[in-house]
């Protein structure tokens, strides 16, 4: 749970650095949204647990657009993950690998 909160805080300073995280007046409407991405890789699985090994519950192509309500990271070994919500994950919680995205 630490790597997982600690990702997370990672990701978030990267993403504020990027420019991806609102201030001001909009930032109660971004909360909203979540974080949103557009997959970028030909194929990318969204896994069930953020895990290489772990079971695909679903394929998404180039150019779709993923994203959850809540902005999630998560590392495994050197691979990092993103959350997005899917119906395909027991919990609507999948995960997807961040190089096969880009966040909008």
């Amino acid at each position: 749970m630490r790597m997982r909160r600690l990702t997370t805080v990672t990701l978030a300073a990267a993403l504020g650095c990027a420019g991806a995280l609102a201030t001001g007046p909009t930032a109660g409407a971004s909360a909203q949204l979540g974080c949103q991405y557009k997959v970028v890789w030909p194929t990318a699985g969204v896994y069930e647990n953020p895990n290489p090994n772990s079971a695909v519950v679903k394929t998404k192509y180039a150019g779709d657009i993923v994203g959850a309500s809540t902005c999630e990271g998560a590392s495994y070994n050197e691979y990092g993950y993103v959350l997005v919500t899917t119906d395909a994950a027991a919990d609507r919680r999948g995960w997807i690998r961040e190089g096969a995205v880009v966040p909008l």
